[in-house]
């Protein structure tokens, strides 16, 4: 089976990737799906150059890895580069470039296509179709729930009319956020999309769909209060669902790798201090657990150790997992201090996830 992980190019998920041995990016049946942000703002860089990012993928990627590029489409992430990238003239030239350098170093990558809506006739969004296809005959395309069906449906009606015979097309569904209670309705909406899109692209031969969603929500508080406790994975539900009612259509797997879709400017969101958190995936029990504890003015790093030790005692923690991310909660439970920063922890999170879906999925051992 296929699992494309889902990512943005930020420092955590960039962490968590590089503790994952490279030999596993090789393989075909992982792939990622990489949304280009800005690099992170710095007193030299006020911008946040986005170079940054795209020389970083090396650290983790292998040169045959399986890849689709993307643009991120979120304002706090972007900055001028991102809006070049954007601007749709001569065929959206400066992603074309972008891609094409990108390419080069991975072969096997696939680019997404990118939608301005000021490109009102849609002109350069064809040219954009024309030239990719030409070029790589493979490219991506989004959809995402929240935008007007009736787009959705002209765009794809677009790259239906304007690809090869022989193009490998990749369609993407992104939910987003999913939680247990809004799995009928977000199930009945992904069937309907995907059993029209595969009526409008009956003609073409090779077609490929991915269903992407996520269950880790932007603050564990805004769901308990309590020190511990745990979340569900939904998305697994979610996809084990959708493919019962959608037999005739084959659908892939995806996901955030635990990553919630809606990001915090990390200095911003912890300025005033945070409560140290552990997480800890269980994905055979399609759950993440984890534990809490207040500072009460002690070292951020010494908390963290308190923590390690409750999650390490608990009878769901996975010690049959040889990962980068459960080796390193162990480490703290002995009183090594590896990190003491939520995105540090983040990383330990989104590392074991990927692993345990990697064996879910039996693409690894």
């Amino acid at each position: 089976m296929k699992y494309t992980l889902q990512i943005k190019t930020g420092d955590a998920e960039y962490r968590a990737l590089k503790n994952i041995p490279k030999e596993i990016f090789a393989n075909p049946n992982f792939r990622l799906l990489i949304e280009i942000t800005r690099g992170r703002k710095s007193k030299n860089d006020k911008i946040g150059d986005l170079q940054k990012r795209v020389d970083a993928l090396d650290d983790f990627l292998d040169p045959s890895s399986f890849v689709f590029f993307d643009i991120t489409s979120e304002e706090s992430l972007s900055n001028e580069q991102i809006d070049q990238l954007y601007d749709f003239q001569y065929g959206y030239v400066n992603w074309r470039i972008l891609f094409a350098e990108l390419h080069t170093q991975y072969p096997n990558a696939v680019p997404m296509l990118l939608v301005n809506d000021q490109d009102n006739d849609y002109t350069n969004f064809v040219a954009q179709i024309k030239t990719f296809t030409a070029e790589y005959n493979k490219i991506g395309y989004k959809i995402y729930p929240a935008v007007d069906e009736d787009i959705i449906e002209e765009e794809i009606k677009i790259i239906r009319d304007n690809i090869k015979e022989d193009t490998q097309l990749f369609i993407f569904y992104d939910q987003g956020y999913i939680v247990d209670g809004l799995i009928k309705m977000a199930t009945a909406r992904a069937v309907d999309y995907l059993g029209k899109t595969s009526a409008i692209l009956e003609t073409v031969r090779n077609v490929e769909y991915i269903f992407t969603s996520t269950s880790f929500p932007d603050s564990v508080t805004s769901l308990s209060g309590n020190m511990d406790g745990h979340i569900k994975c939904s998305e697994m539900l979610l996809y084990d669902q959708i493919i019962s009612a959608v037999k005739d259509i084959k659908v892939s797997y995806s996901d955030y790798g635990s990553i919630t879709p809606k990001r915090n400017d990390e200095a911003a969101y912890y300025s005033r201090g945070w409560t140290p958190r552990i997480d800890v995936p269980t994905i055979s029990k399609q759950q993440i657990y984890y534990y809490r504890q207040k500072r009460e003015k002690r070292d951020y790093a010494d908390v963290y150790i308190d923590v390690a030790k409750k999650c390490i005692s608990d009878s769901l923690f996975p010690s049959d997992v040889d990962c980068w991310g459960v080796k390193t909660i162990r480490s703290a439970a002995t009183g090594f201090k590896p990190g003491a920063t939520p995105s540090f922890w983040l990383s330990v999170r989104m590392n074991i996830f990927i692993i345990e879906q990697l064996k879910r999925l039996s693409i690894i051992q």
